[in-house]
C-alpha cells in the first residue's frame, strides 16, 4: 500500500520566504544570494523502503537550474531538503527518488509560482519509472491577455463569513486595478439558472483610484460577506498601462459556494452546512441528520509539508443511524432509504499551531434523491 501511494500521489507543500522583489528579471550572476527559499518536508516513514535518496530540481528559462538532495538513510524521522535563493514567478519542480544504485525509481514534477512573501503549495505525483506508459502532449499558446490570478481560500463558505480574497499579478508588467476606497473593486456573480448574474456593485461604493501591483506581488482581502446561499464566483476589472488604449481586462476567481447554517432551510439537492452538535431536519423529507462528531482530522495543515493532504472523518446521525463519512477516503458519501448524503467539506481547514475545537467545526453536506 505505501509504494501504491508514492506511485500515484506525493503531496509536496513549498515554503516561501523572500526579502526582495525579483520581478522577473533573469540572473545576470550564476552565484543567487538572495530571494525566496523551498523547503521540502516528508515524513520518512512514508517514503518506499527501497528509497536512498531524494533529489529535488527548480528549472526556468532564462534561469540557473537548482538543485539539492538529501540522503534518507541518514535523516531522522522528516526528511528535509532546502534551496535557497529562488527569485519569484514560475518554477518547475522536478522531485526524483532513487535506489541505494543511484537509479530513479520514482519521479515527479509540477508547476509552482513563488511569489515574495507567500506560502505557495505544489502537489506532485511521483510514478514508478518502470515498465511502459504514455506520453500526453498538450499545447498551450501565450495569451494576449495580461494574467490577474484572482483566488477565494476555499470552495466552501458559510453566509456571512468574511471571505479571504488573493490577487496575484502573473504577468510581466504592471497592472492597475479598477479600486474602491484603496480596496481592489471586486464583484460578486452569482449563478442561476445554468448562467451567471450581472456583476453586482462595488462593494463600498466609492470613488474609483488606480492601484498599481507590480509582477509577482500578491495582495490579500478579506472584506467581502455574502448573505445568499448559493454558487459564486468574483470578478475584478484591471488595465495595462503598457498599452496604448485604454481596455479594461476581466479577471475571474474559482467557483465557490455560500452555505447556509438554518435549520430550518437545509432542503432536498441544495447544498448547505451543519454546525458541531446541530441537528436539522430537511425540507420535504423524513430525514433529520445530526452532526455528532469529528473522529479524525488528520489534514495537512498550511504551513506543513505532509506526504498526502490527509483526512477528515465526522460521524453523522441519520435518524436512527449512525455514519461515518470522510473527505478523502471512502466513504465519502452513504445511502439511506432513497436518500444519497454526501460530505463535501469540513470547516475550518487546519492551519499550523492552530488548535480546532470541536464547536468550531461545520460540516457542508448535501443530500439527494437516488436514481
Amino acid at each position: 500500500m505505501r509504494k501504491q501511494r508514492w506511485m500515484f500521489f506525493v503531496a509536496v507543500l513549498l515554503f516561501l520566504s523572500a526579502c526582495s522583489d525579483h520581478g522577473t528579471q533573469p540572473l545576470v550572476s550564476p552565484e543567487i544570494t538572495e530571494g525566496g527559499t523551498i523547503a521540502f518536508r516528508i515524513p520518512k516513514g512514508e517514503a518506499p523502503a527501497d528509497v536512498w535518496v531524494i533529489a529535488a530540481r527548480l528549472e526556468r528559462q532564462g534561469y540557473q537550474t537548482m538543485r539539492e538532495s538529501v540522503f534518507v538513510a541518514g535523516t531522522p524521522d522528516t526528511v528535509l531538503l532546502t534551496i535557497t535563493g529562488v527569485p519569484s514567478g514560475y518554477w518547475n519542480v522536478t522531485v526524483e527518488a532513487r535506489d541505494s544504485a543511484g537509479s530513479t525509481r520514482y519521479t515527479g514534477s509540477s508547476s509552482v509560482l513563488i511569489i515574495e512573501g507567500e506560502t505557495v503549495q505544489a502537489y506532485v505525483q511521483m510514478n514508478s519509472t518502470g515498465g511502459k506508459g504514455k506520453v500526453e502532449i498538450i499545447v498551450t499558446w501565450p495569451s494576449s491577455q495580461p494574467q490577474l490570478l484572482l483566488r477565494t481560500s476555499g470552495n466552501f463558505f458559510l453566509a456571512q463569513e468574511l471571505i479571504p480574497v488573493t490577487i496575484t499579478n502573473a504577468y510581466t508588467g504592471t497592472l492597475i486595478l479598477a479600486s474602491c476606497c484603496a480596496r481592489p473593486d471586486i464583484r460578486v456573480q452569482r449563478k442561476l439558472d445554468g448562467g451567471w448574474s450581472p456583476p453586482g456593485a462595488c462593494e463600498l461604493m466609492c470613488p474609483s483610484i488606480l492601484l498599481p501591483l507590480k509582477p509577482g506581488t500578491t495582495i490579500s482581502d478579506s472584506v467581502l460577506r455574502i448573505a445568499q446561499p448559493g454558487l459564486y464566483r468574483l470578478m475584478l476589472r484591471y488595465s495595462d498601462p503598457r498599452r496604448a488604449s485604454a481596455v479594461l481586462f476581466a479577471a475571474y476567481s474559482n467557483e465557490f459556494w455560500v452555505l447556509s447554517t438554518q435549520s430550518d432551510s437545509a432542503k432536498l439537492n441544495e447544498m448547505f452546512g451543519l454546525k458541531f452538535g446541530q441537528r436539522v431536519v430537511l425540507q420535504g423529507t423524513d430525514l433529520t441528520l445530526a452532526f455528532r462528531d469529528v473522529t479524525e482530522d488528520s489534514r495537512c495543515p498550511e504551513g506543513v509539508v505532509c506526504v498526502w493532504k490527509g483526512n477528515a472523518r465526522i460521524l453523522l446521525g441519520v435518524n436512527q443511524t449512525a455514519m461515518a463519512l470522510n473527505t478523502t477516503l471512502e466513504p465519502k458519501q452513504a445511502l439511506y432509504s432513497a436518500y444519497v448524503i454526501q460530505f463535501l467539506s469540513l470547516q475550518p481547514y487546519p492551519k499550523l499551531g492552530q488548535q480546532i475545537k470541536k464547536e468550531e467545526y461545520v460540516a457542508a453536506l448535501v443530500v439527494t434523491g437516488r436514481r
